[in-house]
C-alpha cells in the first residue's frame, strides 16, 4: 500500500490505521493531500474489517473551498460592522465637539475643552493643537494629550513641513528624514501626521498627531482628522470674531480702554461682589488738563494722540481684576475692587506722576508736558451706589480742578 500511496505515510494516516486495527475503534479525518499531483482535501474513513482494515477517501475541496469563502465573508462582515460602529462612534464624538465648541464663549475655553475632545478620536495617539500668535513669527501649543514627548512647544512655521508646503504632511517610521523639525527628535515616533487649520485662506494653526505604531494612523484616521482640523478652524474663526464684536461693542476704538456702558454694568457687577464678601472699592475719575489746548495747538490728530497715549499708560499700570475705562471727552475712569480709599489715593498719585513723565511726539512734533487731576470716592463710605459713587468721585475731580488742578 505504502508502495502505491506513500503519501499514506507522509501524511501520518498509515499511524492512523494500525490503530484502527489495534483497537478497533474507526477513525475520521479531514487532511489536504498533495503528493503526485493529487492537490485536494480529502475526508478519510478507516474501519477494522475483520484481520485488515477499509480505507475510504471522499474529496471535500469543494466544501472546504465554500467554508472558506462563508468564513471569509463573515469576517469581511464582522470587520465592516466594526468599522460602521468606530464611525458612529466618531460621528457622535464629532458632534459633541461641535456642540461644546459653539457652547464655547472664549478662545481659552475652546483651547481647554480641545485636549478632552479630541484625544478619544485617536486612541493610541499622542497629539497637540498648535495656534499661530499675531507676530506670524511662531505658533504655541494651547493643548497637548497622550504618553509620547510632544517636542517642542513653541515653533517658527518653517520648521513645520505641512506649513511651509500649506498641505497635510504624513510620515511613517521609513521615512525619518522627513519629520518635521518640531517632532521630537531623541524618541521619535513610528508616525506623524501635520495638519493646517485653515480658514479664509489664513492658516490659524496646526493640528499635529503622532503615535508608536503606524496603524494607529490609518487613512481612514487620517480622513477623520481632516475633518477634526477643520471644524477647529471653523470653531476658533467664529470665537475671533465673536470677541472681536465684543471687544467693539465693549471698548472704546480710540484709547482702547472700554467703555461707558461697560464700565457702568461692571461697577454693579462689582458693589454686588463687594456686598457678599464685605469689601471695598476705589473709583477714580481722571481728566487731562487743558485738554483744549491740545486740540486748538495740534489740531484733533494731536489731542488724539494725548488720549491714545494716556489709555496706553493706564492698561499698563492695571492689576488684573482692575477696569480701565474712557467715562467720555478727555474723562477716565478706573474701578480698582478691593481697593481702600487709602490704596485708591495712593494709586492715583502714582499714575499722576507717570502722566507728567509721558513725552508725547506728533507728526515729528512735542506735544510738551501732560498732567491730569484727580478725584477719588470709595464703596461704601461715599455711596452705596454705583451713581453715587460715580458722582462723589467726580465732584472731588472738580474740586482739583478748581483748586488749581
Amino acid at each position: 500500500m505504502l508502495e502505491e500511496l506513500p503519501g499514506n505515510k507522509e501524511e501520518g494516516l498509515f499511524e492512523r490505521y494500525i490503530q484502527v486495527v489495534e483497537t478497533g475503534e474507526p477513525q475520521e479525518n479531514e487532511f489536504y493531500y498533495e503528493h503526485e499531483g493529487i492537490k485536494s482535501w480529502f475526508m478519510n474513513i478507516a474501519v477494522k474489517l475483520e484481520d485488515g482494515f477499509a480505507v475510504t477517501f471522499r474529496n471535500i475541496t469543494q466544501t472546504k473551498q465554500s467554508k472558506l469563502q462563508l468564513q471569509q465573508l463573515n469576517d469581511q462582515l464582522e470587520s465592516r460592522l466594526n468599522q460602521l460602529q468606530q464611525r458612529n462612534q466618531e460621528m457622535l464624538l464629532l458632534s459633541q465637539m461641535n456642540d461644546f465648541l459653539q457652547a464655547c464663549l472664549t478662545l481659552e475655553e475652546a483651547y481647554k475643552a480641545f485636549r478632552t475632545l479630541i484625544k478619544p478620536l485617536f486612541p493610541g495617539c499622542s497629539g497637540g493643537i498648535f495656534i499661530t500668535k499675531a507676530s506670524r513669527d511662531f505658533l504655541e501649543a494651547v493643548a497637548t494629550w497622550g504618553n509620547l514627548p510632544i517636542g517642542e512647544t513653541i515653533f517658527h512655521p518653517k520648521d513645520c513641513w505641512c506649513l511651509r508646503r500649506g498641505r497635510e504632511h504624513w510620515v511613517d517610521g521609513d521615512e525619518i528624514d522627513l519629520f518635521c523639525e518640531h517632532t521630537d527628535r531623541i524618541l521619535p515616533p513610528k508616525a506623524t501626521l501635520c495638519l493646517p487649520m485653515m480658514a479664509q485662506g489664513e492658516t490659524l494653526g496646526l493640528l499635529y498627531l503622532y503615535s508608536d505604531s503606524r496603524n494607529h494612523l490609518d487613512e481612514n484616521k487620517r480622513q477623520l482628522a481632516r475633518t477634526v482640523a477643520e471644524q477647529m478652524a471653523l470653531a476658533i474663526t467664529n470665537l475671533q470674531l465673536r470677541e472681536k464684536l465684543q471687544n467693539q461693542s465693549i471698548r472704546d476704538p480710540l484709547t482702547g480702554l472700554y467703555n461707558r456702558r461697560y464700565l457702568e454694568e461692571s461697577l454693579e457687577r462689582e458693589i454686588h461682589r463687594a456686598r457678599r464678601h464685605q469689601h471695598s472699592i476705589g473709583v477714580m475719575m481722571i481728566d487731562i488738563d487743558h485738554f483744549k489746548r491740545f486740540n486748538d495747538t495740534f489740531g484733533h490728530d494731536g489731542g488724539d494722540a494725548v488720549l491714545k497715549e494716556v489709555g496706553k499708560l493706564l492698561k499698563s499700570h492695571l492689576r488684573s481684576s482692575d477696569i480701565a475705562c474712557r467715562y467720555g471727552g478727555e474723562e477716565m475712569t478706573l474701578i480698582l475692587p478691593e481697593a481702600s480709599l487709602e490704596i485708591t489715593y495712593q494709586r492715583a498719585e502714582e499714575i499722576r506722576q507717570f502722566i507728567k513723565q509721558i513725552n508725547i511726539e506728533n507728526k515729528r512734533q512735542s506735544l510738551g508736558t501732560i498732567t491730569a487731576s484727580f478725584g477719588v470716592a470709595c464703596f461704601p463710605q461715599h455711596g452705596i451706589t454705583s451713581d453715587a459713587i460715580i458722582q462723589a468721585a467726580d465732584t472731588a475731580l472738580y474740586q482739583a480742578k478748581k483748586q488749581g488742578r
